[in-house]
């Protein structure tokens, strides 16, 4: 057992021996290694545990024959140093009689001249750098800890004792090395989730409530744990929230490890939430599917059919809402009826009350969190083109390619942008109806202040989520929807029509089968005054006479220039891009119908400044 000592203090008007660094590169370091010492001893206090147990086959080097010609096997030159300890053998594997000279000298040597042999072997071995970085562990434990660094034999003898030791009130961290070199027959394990399922499988209770299990090794590296930690219980048989793998390289910044230690310790209660919630999850399915299944035909129909072609709403939106609707019900019913809702709620207290001791999150966490996020606000063009979805408020577009490429979004009261039964909206030439507002990105990192009232921030729309958009609503102008809805019509979302209707194109209603016919009759009357201009003055007229009148996108300057006509099909270098969801898009509908209805006053005409 080795408690660690508590370090000394200075002696008055003196000031500690300290690297002689720059304090401009030194500083942030030694504050971020200060402050997460102090967050391992709130986390510790707060879990109450009083004990670290590390078992790890490098803890303790044999001071046998057989580790001497280990050593000598792998560098031959350490016969230099190893000379002194064995007087009149010859240290070189030639030697026959290697194995029992070397015997026989440590039987004769003392327990001081054993502990030196030790250390120059542990400088020799090849386990000599994982065996210091093992005994940088005990620094970074808070003062008081009392910390066990046991092989795995050791830990064989002890184990039954040092685990009935554990309690509520005095709680063990476990850390396991995953490969063990264990030669004695004796022993039943080989690796670290031997041990971790033993102990879950005598006793699974104890997890989170006596102790804590963490698998401390070299085969793992930093930042990549999650992924490891996935790999192994699916190839050791391991319960997730046995266990969470630490890297040994975090031992060498207090930081990190302390994020991994908080990752550990955490572990469990979150996967009890998940598991539990997941098991409500299921059920609820079970049971919202069993609704679903029974609600009588003509309820179906209307729902889903009729009502949609009246408002002009895809009937697999409306399939989707109708399930969210019985579905959510459902998962919060079985969550709180749940037998054990109380351990739900007491592991979400756990976390919650640790979470307030603080943790950094790291940049891949960050970048996980933020492309969440971006999904839960942002539709892919996949989910919105593959399935010929109509057009919707929030509906981003992406107009001219490379360096030319500007970003814009529909507005649009949704109502307006319905289709109805015969294949038309209700104010179909309405200039008012739709506007498409720019968007400007920006580098990541960079910020600038915007008047509100004139713009609206797209959160978590660029670089992955990871930076905003502003939607800049003063520059808003109105949009030609008939030229727009052509991208409803191609899996691409790009804005194209052919000279002849496809016969495979699918679309999800009988409104918007209409719709097409209708698009096609606007854009016929276009197409055959050009070729009437054709057979009158030939091409030239006719391409002069094609470009003034061909349908725009929008009137203004940057979108009118597109557009071309190639014998009876249209194209638009414009391509739907992405769809901002509800709740964010009624938010922008709202925001840009505040920017109209603003506040005008007269000027001030007794200012002179």
């Amino acid at each position: 057992m080795a408690e660690k000592p508590k370090p000394k203090a200075a002696e008055a008007g003196t000031v500690p021996d300290m690297p002689c660094v720059l304090a401009t590169e030194a500083a942030p370091a030694v504050e971020e290694t200060v402050v997460a010492s102090k967050k391992l001893i709130q986390l510790f206090e707060h879990l109450k545990i009083v004990k670290v147990i590390c078992v790890d086959d490098k803890a303790e080097l044999q001071t046998d024959a057989g580790a001497v010609f280990k050593v000598l096997a792998a560098k031959p030159e350490a016969s230099e140093v190893l000379a002194p300890f064995f007087a009149g053998v010859t240290l070189n594997l030639s030697n026959d009689a290697l194995q029992e000279q070397l015997a026989a000298r440590l039987a004769e040597l003392g327990g001081d001249k054993l502990a030196e042999l030790r250390a120059v072997l542990s400088a020799q071995s090849e386990d000599a750098a994982e065996r210091e970085v093992l005994g940088r562990l005990q620094d970074l434990l808070p003062d008081g800890i009392k910390m066990h660094l046991l092989t795995p034999l050791a830990w064989n003898g002890r184990r039954t004792d040092l685990i009935a030791e554990c309690s509520e009130d005095q709680r063990t961290l476990f850390l396991f090395d995953q490969e063990l070199e264990v030669d004695d027959a004796g022993v039943d394990f080989k690796k670290g989730s031997d041990i971790i399922r033993d102990m879950a499988k005598e006793e699974a209770s104890g997890f989170g409530t006596r102790w804590f299990c963490g698998m401390l090794t070299h085969t793992v590296t930093t930042g990549e744990e999650v992924d490891s930690w996935h790999e192994l219980a699916k190839s050791e048989g391991l319960d997730l929230r046995f266990f969470m793998p630490i890297a040994k390289t975090t031992l060498d910044d207090a930081p990190t490890f302390y994020g991994a230690i908080y990752r550990t310790l955490i572990n469990t209660y979150c996967q009890t939430m998940k598991t539990l919630a997941a098991g409500a999850f299921e059920k609820a399915l079970e049971c919202a599917l069993q609704q679903f299944r029974s609600l009588d035909p003509i309820d179906f129909e209307h729902m889903i059919v009729k009502s949609s072609e009246i408002e002009g709403v895809s009937e697999l939106e409306t399939l989707i809402r109708v399930y969210g609707i019985i579905q959510k019900d459902k998962v919060k019913t079985r969550i709180l009826q749940h037998p054990e809702f109380e351990t739900f709620s007491a592991a979400t207290r756990t976390v919650k009350q640790i979470a307030d001791i603080g943790r950094n999150l790291s940049a891949s966490s960050q970048e996980r969190l933020h492309t969440l996020r971006r999904e839960e606000l942002y539709e892919s063009h996949e989910l919105v083109n593959n399935y010929h979805e109509p057009l919707r408020n929030g509906d981003v577009f992406e107009i001219d390619e490379g360096i030319s490429r500007k970003l814009w979004v529909l507005i649009a009261q949704p109502c307006d942008l319905m289709v109805r039964s015969n294949g038309k909206r209700v104010r179909e030439d309405n200039f008012k109806v739709a506007v498409l507002a720019p968007l400007r990105t920006r580098e990541l990192g960079e910020d600038f202040t915007l008047k509100e009232s004139l713009h609206f921030s797209l959160d978590h729309f660029d670089h992955n989520g990871a930076q905003s958009a502003v939607v800049m609503m003063a520059d808003a102008t109105p949009a030609n929807l008939h030229v727009l809805d052509l991208a409803v019509l191609n899996k691409d979302g790009v804005c194209f029509l052919s000279a002849t209707a496809d016969p495979n194109l699918s679309l999800h209603s009988k409104a918007w089968e209409r719709r097409c016919r209708e698009i096609r009759k606007h854009f016929g009357r276009v197409t055959k005054q050009i070729e009437s201009a054709r057979e009158k003055h030939e091409d030239a007229i006719a391409a002069l006479l094609a470009d003034a009148i061909i349908p725009r996108a929008s009137p203004q300057r940057a979108c009118a220039k597109y557009g071309a006509y190639n014998e009876g099909a249209y194209s638009y270098p414009i391509r739907r891009l992405a769809r901002v969801r509800d709740p964010l898009a009624v938010a922008l509908l709202g925001a840009y119908s505040r920017f109209l209805a603003r506040d005008a006053y007269d000027h001030d005409f007794s200012r002179s400044d």
